[in-house]
């Protein structure tokens, strides 16, 4: 894979990135889940009165809300913000693989070796095809085989394996800038091979969703 560094617009990738989007909208559910289990919890006594049954079931249920109470603050610290999101990660390549009339789907050819000397290797070691669903891309025609340069976000390990990611997900580079001339220069940093080998394998993007974790190893 390649490194590849640039400076992000904070706005910009919080209105754009799809992960920070994703996590505001955990946040929002789980307000409203709270709002509900708190309000669960006084409907229960008013209507059973004050019986140990009725204590026990409020205290549950707003132990819950409490719960995810705690997610909402929380949730954005274990992200960090936009910069450090995109210096964690590799740079890859990414195209889109299909396009449908709400949303579109990226893949991407990743390197799923885990070692971390594999994120600056000249060659990747353990290549894999990727798909994540998305909204939009700035910039990005909703054409099958535009170019997205994306950051290869890596995720699961299963305990049987270490060696490998299990989960990977393209998070594009024009979700971080609305500079044009970055998203050029981050295309143009992958390497030719690595393009033309993701771009001949376009067509198994069905065989990649049918896998767990929407990634399939390739030989």
């Amino acid at each position: 894979m390649t490194d590849f560094s640039f400076v992000v617009d904070e706005a910009y990738a919080r209105r754009h990135n799809e992960f920070f989007r994703d996590a505001r909208r955990l946040q929002i559910a789980a307000g409203v889940l709270a709002a509900l289990l708190v309000t669960g919890a006084v409907v229960v006594v008013a209507v059973m009165g004050v019986r140990y049954k009725a204590i026990t079931l409020a205290a549950i249920l707003l132990t819950f809300a409490l719960l995810c109470l705690v997610v909402i603050p929380v949730l954005p610290r274990t992200m960090g913000n936009p910069q450090r999101y995109y210096d964690m990660y590799a740079l890859a390549p990414a195209v889109v693989a299909e396009v449908n009339a709400r949303d579109m789907v990226l893949l991407a050819l990743v390197d799923a070796d885990a070692d971390p000397a594999a994120r600056s290797a000249a060659t990747v070691r353990k290549p894999a095809l990727v798909a994540r669903t998305v909204t939009s891309v700035p910039g990005i025609p909703r054409e099958v085989g535009a170019r997205v340069p994306s950051m290869a976000v890596t995720g699961v390990r299963t305990a049987r394996n270490q060696q490998v990611f299990d989960e990977i997900s393209p998070m594009p580079v024009a979700w971080g800038t609305g500079d044009e001339t970055v998203w050029r220069a981050a295309e143009q940093a992958i390497p030719a091979a690595q393009w033309a080998r993701l771009e001949k394998n376009v067509d198994r993007l069905a065989e990649v969703r049918q896998t767990k974790r929407d990634l399939l190893p390739l030989t």
